[in-house]
């Protein structure tokens, strides 16, 4: 079969070869002069660089695990910076004092101070389970007694010598359990409430980690994170133990170990103290997270979290603060409040906690 000669082929692609030629005269005369200039064809390549490489990042990160750490990398970025950064530690002059005032009592021994209202059956529950075995530096209980419409039971002594004192409130707040007793023997306060313990079998060695590893830190059981969302702000949230989010900066005074002092501290006139507190009484919340934010801001370290052999127990309780709706989101919106007063962020974040025993391997 002959092959078609090279200009038969050209006079019959004549047509449409003029067409196209028509037509990129027509876009050349219709094109504004910007469009022409070498400013807008370095523009144009910078967008469609961007864009593109916008579209692999995505692409990419759907593909692979980066969609994980994308998230992770934004949540850090708070609207509040942190106590250290800034210099902020607090009145020192007040937090010295305070130190000071208490340096001579006991260090071996430690007092519970136990918040109580109206849950008598959970109260003694609790107190016959801790005082069932001796603790050897337990040295008192102290119940916080926030019910001003009855009396309290009568002070009593356990069977191994442990003294129970109730403590009538003057008003229902939640800041009396962080009140520094001024009857208080030791330097070493287990704040807790009625209805979360640990074992006995396990309080004397959590005591014992608090004097070698916390004595400037929240020790306890219960941790809590404040992960950041996207807006900058802090959120109050149960910790995770995904990899990649191990992180966490506040123990709960439902069961920590505190020095005394910063009770004191917290107690004291300090202008932004007195500003906390009256927040805590107007909202009935939130104590506990400003307990933390009392230690970070003075000492600049995290909390640390302790477990024993045994797990702590922690009734579920059917009333209480915690159950209410929007529990959640009014802590998240404490712990703003809180940082808008400080001027700064005063948590620290932890890793690391103690667990009792041996790892066997």
């Amino acid at each position: 079969m002959l092959k078609p000669s090279n200009s038969s082929f050209m006079e019959k692609t004549l047509p449409l070869r003029n067409r196209v030629a028509d037509k990129i005269e027509w876009v050349k005369l219709r094109t504004p002069k910007v469009a022409k200039s070498r400013a807008f064809r370095r523009a144009a390549t910078i967008t469609s660089a961007v864009f593109f490489s916008l579209t692999f990042i995505i692409v990419l990160a759907k593909l692979t695990n980066a969609g994980f750490f994308i998230p992770k990398l934004v949540s850090h970025i708070s609207r509040y910076p942190t106590c250290q950064s800034k210099g902020i530690n607090g009145t020192r002059d007040i937090w010295e004092a305070s130190q000071k005032k208490y340096e001579n009592l006991m260090d071996d021994k430690f007092t519970i101070a136990m918040q109580t209202y109206r849950r008598p059956k959970e109260l003694q529950e609790t107190l016959n389970i801790i005082l069932s075995e001796k603790v050897p530096s337990l040295l008192e209980i102290v119940v916080v007694w926030n019910d001003l419409e009855n009396y309290p039971p009568d002070d009593y002594v356990s069977k191994h010598g442990v003294p129970v004192r109730f403590r009538k409130s003057k008003r229902n707040s939640l800041n009396e359990k962080l009140w520094p007793d001024p009857d208080y023997k030791t330097q070493a306060i287990l704040l807790s409430d009625d209805d979360v313990y640990y074992h006995p079998n396990d309080l004397e060695f959590v005591f014992q980690t608090w004097r070698k590893f916390g004595r400037n830190r929240m020790v306890g059981a219960l941790a809590r994170c404040t992960p950041v969302d996207t807006f900058g702000y802090h959120k109050y949230t149960f910790c995770s133990s995904r990899w990649g989010e191990d992180e966490y900066n506040m123990v709960l005074t439902n069961l920590a170990f505190s020095h005394v002092s910063f009770l004191d501290y917290y107690s004291s006139n300090d202008t932004i103290m007195t500003q906390i507190r009256e927040y805590v009484d107007e909202g009935f919340n939130c104590e506990d997270l400003a307990m933390n934010y009392v230690h970070g801001l003075l000492t600049g370290e995290g909390p640390l979290l302790i477990n024993g052999h045994e797990k702590y127990v922690n009734f579920v309780p059917k009333v209480g603060i915690s159950m209410k709706k929007g529990h959640m989101e009014a802590r998240s919106a404490c712990l703003n409040d809180f940082s808008k007063m400080f001027g700064c962020h005063p948590l620290v974040d932890e890793s690391g906690y103690i667990q009792r025993g041996v790892m066997v391997m």
